[in-house]
């Protein structure tokens, strides 16, 4: 026992802060010592910065005729690579009892069945992990959207419930922050016009933005999670049909649309947000490189890597595979994803999924 203990324990830090999330919540139950080490702020920034150097690609996997929501990771391939196809096996999680859900900093929102067994609420939870939280109870309308933000300057978390169009003005728009004493929803969120047929969020520099339309017109939700305050910003560039992917592109809410078409070659068109008060929009055309071997019809935008790629990934088929598209060097690589089991109707991919546990830890303690 002394023995163990005569190791520096920053070494001992150094060495847990490269194991997976999962295994290193499993070490909290190893003694009080070892529970009051992983709960250092010093291992969550040094944990966070590891996590941050292994990108991972989170998918959530439905299944037909399964309400639940199953939870894969796999390795996220870094630049440069060797091969331009490779094979990768997916690791299992965990399963959660909803078909809906948002994602933000690692964790996940949604709204579902908890593990007891209780009516819908609102649940905050680690993929990976499977640590989760129930949130105070709220009604919830099958229309009803929960958008997960991050202040970076007060290092809080937010949810942002957004309810249409059941409910009066007042109520349509409430607001939780997690990791405070006594934490319930409140109201007084105000915004300025009210629109319709909201599609998924995206959190970017302690911004939450998400898509509504207005007469077929795109406009874009800008909620500034620290102020609470929303803007809104019109969106000619897109129509209401196109259903426009929303990414991080290097800090700035890139918006993509995607063009496979038969009849000459696929294109991915990106708008990208540089000012919010000027509402100024820079304009991208990618051709993507042809390859007799992938169907490129058969992909949707996933998302973008912080090094630069995107990511489009199977739509509906099995074999399941993710492609790298690089803008820069006009390269185009396949990864297979295997290992999701049998009855798949579709899977969504999340990028540059960095692993943590402490804030669901200090939540539920």
């Amino acid at each position: 026992m002394n023995r163990a203990y005569s190791i520096p324990i920053d070494l001992i830090l150094e060495i847990l802060s490269r194991l997976p999330s999962k295994s290193v919540g499993r070490f909290h139950c190893v003694s009080k010592l070892w529970r009051s080490m992983l709960s250092r702020p010093y291992f969550t920034e040094l944990y966070l910065t590891r996590s941050s150097a292994r990108p991972r690609l989170l998918f959530t996997v439905y299944r037909s005729g399964d309400e639940d929501l199953h939870f894969y990771s796999s390795p996220q391939p870094q630049i440069p690579y060797e091969k331009s196809s490779l094979v990768v096996a997916a690791d299992y999680h965990t399963t959660f009892p909803s078909r809906r859900c948002n994602y933000a900093c690692g964790l996940i929102c949604f709204s579902g069945r908890c593990h007891s067994g209780k009516e819908a609420l609102a649940l905050i939870c680690n993929p990976i992990t499977g640590q989760y939280v129930e949130l105070p109870k709220v009604t919830m309308y099958n229309t009803s959207e929960a958008y997960l933000g991050f202040d970076p300057v007060n290092k809080q978390l937010k949810i942002l419930l957004e309810h249409h169009p059941y409910c009066p003005p007042r109520d349509r728009h409430k607001i939780l922050t997690l990791g405070v004493p006594n934490h319930v929803w409140r109201s007084n969120i105000v915004c300025p016009k009210y629109y319709t047929s909201f599609w998924e969020g995206i959190c970017i520099s302690g911004v939450i933005y998400y898509v509504a339309h207005e007469n077929g017109i795109g406009v874009i939700f800008c909620f500034d999670v620290r102020y609470e305050e929303f803007k809104v910003i019109k969106a000619e560039c897109f129509r209401c049909h196109q259903a426009p992917r929303l990414i991080n592109y290097k800090g700035r809410l890139g918006l993509i649309t995607w063009n496979p078409d038969y009849r000459g070659p696929p294109e991915l068109h990106m708008w990208v947000l540089h000012d919010v008060e000027k509402q100024e929009w820079s304009n991208y055309v990618y051709p993507l490189p042809e390859n007799g071997a992938i169907e490129l019809y058969k992909f949707s935008i996933a998302g973008m890597t912080t090094t630069g790629e995107f990511v489009l990934s199977t739509i509906d088929t099995l074999p399941f595979y993710v492609l790298y598209f690089n803008p820069e060097k006009n390269t185009l690589r396949s990864v297979e994803i295997q290992g999701f089991g049998e009855n798949v109707s579709r899977i969504r991919v999340f990028v540059d999924h960095v692993e943590d546990f402490n804030f669901l830890k200090r939540e539920s303690s």
